[in-house]
């Protein structure tokens, strides 16, 4: 959604020497006078593009009346009849598509973007107001968005109930590469620093391919500085639900053609409060002493540095990231829970076994060639490593097997690297058709350690190669369609545990039992290839009615953990079994919008569906694991599946201080038998519910105070019935939020503080798919939050 401003322009006449000069120069500004670089000018129907500060000339034009039409990406499309008699400087001011402020919920129009994909943004100062601990739960008032909770400070994004491995999170174009498949496996992403976010709901993978099932949550921190400034951002955050003292620091300059940005961020986090005093699981009490969840504290230490150039023909950007996160796992998240365990230590700041060390680094080289009017190529290389160790006091089921000399307390290491490569060429046949030719290829390796075993070791490229096409007509009708080609190999190393052979067999099984349980991972070397196709319209018939549709097939790779798993994974309480004869999972979706708006009115009501010709689940198989603490064996397998719903918003201004949002998301899907009829429904799928906010705006400065603001909301969230076969039913509940923000001014002192208050009644609830929903675990409790921010800078 946006707000519908009228375009505006400003036009300075210079008048020349006496001798008139047919030179037409014109620059292209936003409504705060920053150039806007790179942008599409239609001039009397002839194509110009502005360079790297917005200006763009035109020679030897002779006299006479022309139309300016600017057609530029986030901007309300402009168009402006001019009079041309000699030299002349004109600026043209766009106004920006501004998203909707969820929480203000501030309706002054619609979200009039001119493409085909069913998009929300959000900027920086909407994740700030919204902060919930983490990026994906401070997204999750966007209609289809929800978030899998791990503790309080960990969360993974789950669009329209397909999360994990079928959702892509890319920053400043490139996929974010980790541990994705597990339950117990956060997102490594700053929040805190974020600069502004699109979410991208429906088919993409055209242009992201492998994973881009659900939609993209595309992160853009690549936004660039103001010519000749310098500003930042020092912040401070404090949450009561786990008295988490965190501080952030952003600082952004910029010269004449090159600009720097350095951003930081530090959390420090104590166990999380929640609304009880014992917990229920495997046929027994457990006590939650004080009502906090033990061992869940823990630190995060996040850094970044951009630099980058900015030409008339060239435009390259190097960013260099690390997120690191130590953080306590609630005993019995891993293992079988003991009161002994769970005994009060008296201090909740501290992380003891089992912990997780996670840590994220990225590198990103962004370039930009402007070969002439019509041609752009672009090229974008990247490098990530993720780390991610499980640490637990070393202890074994098997006599025979001795504790590592060295990292003995390593219970299970993942590293993975990835090596990725973009081109992009662009070829703008006139202002109305435009070719993207596209090809990627990615090269990624695993490496393992610890002493338990868990995913194998394995190597996966990547190959691929797109083909786009753009066509709109009169700002009314637009067409973009394509084709996808992906190839890719995987190979992984087999794995024979002795020591759990030798156990088996020690304990009476036959060697034949012993050896199915023992060979934990078999040598996989296999080849996956996949053709893609998608097509995307919208049509703007008047200034009432947006409608957009969205038409392809989708696919995913089998991940290693599908294709090679075979023992206990104390991250998800059972015996998982991978099976290496699993195809790639594929389906088409459909997704539908229509936006209604008028005056003081934005409606918007968006249907989908997806079909899964194979879709990959774990599936109870019936047999029981002899492993100790085994339980069923989980087998990985696919089936037909259906997954459909909609999302409907209702925004609505209703005078000079108030405005409402409401948002109701239903969401229904089921696996398909081989005859098409309906099976079990899928697992970790977010109940439906109905979110409505209402805000207040004081218009009038109280004293020091300025934009003062706030708001109350409420989420019902249904009963989840609609369960898998390893899934508990979860009870509907109801939570009231509250908060308020403003701006402090005292002299040449400015700053924006905000405060909310979340599960206001202090309710106690599970949520569905929260990672803890397994232990019987309630979610957290009320919880306070500050946030104060100083700008500084000009």
């Amino acid at each position: 959604m946006s707000i519908n401003i009228k375009c505006s322009v400003i036009a300075t006449l210079i008048c020349g020497t006496a001798f008139a000069q047919t030179v037409f120069e014109g620059q292209v500004t936003d409504k705060n006078q920053k150039p806007i670089p790179f942008a599409t000018v239609y001039f009397d129907k002839q194509e110009y593009h502005s360079d790297a500060e917005g200006k763009f000339k035109i020679e030897n034009l002779e006299k006479g009346k022309y139309q300016i039409e600017i057609d530029e990406q986030g901007y309300e499309p402009f168009s402006q009849n001019i009079t041309f008699d000699t030299k002349q400087n004109f600026v043209f001011n766009l106004t920006a598509h501004t998203s909707f402020d969820l929480d203000e919920v501030t309706v002054l129009g619609h979200h009039h973007d001119f493409t085909t994909a069913n998009v929300e943004r959000v900027d920086q100062s909407y994740i700030q107001e919204n902060y919930a601990g983490s990026l994906a739960k401070s997204l999750e008032n966007i209609a289809g968005v929800n978030a899998s909770g791990i503790g309080s400070s960990t969360s993974k994004p789950i669009i329209r109930g397909l999360g994990f491995n079928r959702l892509i999170v890319a920053e400043n174009g490139v996929k974010q590469e980790g541990q994705q498949w597990g339950a117990d496996h956060g997102l490594e992403i700053d929040a805190l620093n974020v600069e502004d976010i699109e979410v991208i709901k429906g088919p993409a993978a055209l242009e992201y391919g492998n994973e881009a099932i659900a939609g993209v949550i595309k992160i853009n921190n690549n936004n660039l500085p103001a010519k000749h400034s310098i500003s930042g951002e020092t912040k401070a955050l404090y949450q009561s639900i786990n008295d988490n003292y965190g501080i952030g620091f952003n600082l952004k300059a910029r010269g004449d053609k090159f600009f720097y940005k350095i951003k930081g961020s530090y959390s420090d986090y104590a166990d999380y409060r929640t609304t009880t005093d014992r917990i229920y699981y495997l046929n027994r009490y457990l006590p939650i002493y004080n009502k906090r969840v033990k061992n869940t504290a823990g630190r995060d230490v996040n850094a970044e540095i951009q630099a980058g150039y900015v030409g008339e023909k060239f435009r390259s950007i190097l960013t260099i990231s690390n997120v690191n996160q130590k953080v306590g796992f609630f005993p019995g998240s891993h293992g079988i829970p003991s009161v002994e365990r769970l005994q009060d230590d008296g201090n909740y700041r501290n992380i003891e076994f089992p912990y997780q060390k996670v840590n994220h680094f990225k590198v990103i080289s962004e370039n930009e060639f402007r070969l002439n009017t019509k041609d752009i190529f672009k090229l974008v290389t990247s490098f990530q490593n993720n780390r991610r160790q499980e640490m637990s006091a070393f202890h074994t089921h098997y006599a025979n097997q001795q504790a590592p000399e060295k990292n003995p307390n390593t219970e299970l290491d993942f590293d993975l690297s990835t090596y990725d490569t973009q081109l992009k060429f662009e070829h703008n046949h006139n202002k109305n058709f435009k070719t993207i030719i596209g090809a990627q290829a990615q090269l990624q390796t695993n490496n393992i350690a610890g002493y338990n075993y868990l995913l194998p070791q394995y190597d996966r490229n990547i190959f691929s190669g797109f083909l786009i096409e753009e066509f709109k007509q009169n700002n009314r009708w637009k067409v973009t369609a394509g084709l996808r080609y992906d190839y890719s190999t995987f190979k992984s190393e087999g794995y024979f545990d002795q020591f759990l052979y030798d156990y088996l067999v020690e304990k009476g099984n036959s060697a034949g039992i012993a050896d199915y349980y023992a060979n934990r991972s078999k040598t996989i070397n296999r080849n996956f290839s996949n053709l893609n196709a998608m097509v995307g319209t919208t049509f703007q018939p008047n200034d009432l009615w947006d409608f957009n549709l969205n038409i392809g097939t989708n696919f995913r790779l089998p991940t290693a953990i599908e294709l090679g798993s075979n023992g206990i994974h104390h991250g998800s309480f059972r015996h998982e079994r991978g099976d290496e004869n699993l195809d790639v999972e594929k389906g088409i979706a459909f997704d539908f919008k229509t936006v209604f708006h008028k005056n003081d009115w934005d409606i918007s009501v968006s249907p989908y569906a997806y079909y899964f010709s194979n879709y990959i689940f774990l599936k109870p198989s019936g047999q029981f694991s002899i492993l100790p603490h085994g339980g069923q064996i989980y087998q990985y397998t696919q089936s037909k599946a259906l997954l459909t719903g909609f999302e409907f918003e209702v925004r609505k201004k209703i005078n000079e201080n108030f405005d409402a949002n409401l948002v109701y998301e239903y969401l229904y899907n089921r696996q398909l038998t081989e005859n098409n009829k309906l099976g079990y429904y899928l697992p970790f799928t977010p109940a439906n519910n109905l979110f409505g906010q209402l805000n207040y705006k004081v218009i009038e400065p109280a004293g020091f105070l300025t934009n003062i603001s706030f708001f109350a909301n409420g989420k019902y969230t249904f009963e989840q019935d609609k369960i898998a076969q390893n899934e508990d039913i979860t009870p509907s509940y109801f939570l009231v939020g509250i908060g308020g923000k403003t701006q402090i001014k005292f002299n040449n002192f400015k700053a924006d503080l905000s405060i909310q208050v979340s599960n206001l009644l202090n309710k106690n609830y599970y949520n569905h798919t929260s990672f803890y929903r397994a232990l019987q675990l309630p979610e957290q409790a009320r919880n306070i939050q500050v946030m104060l921010g100083i700008p500084f800078g000009k």
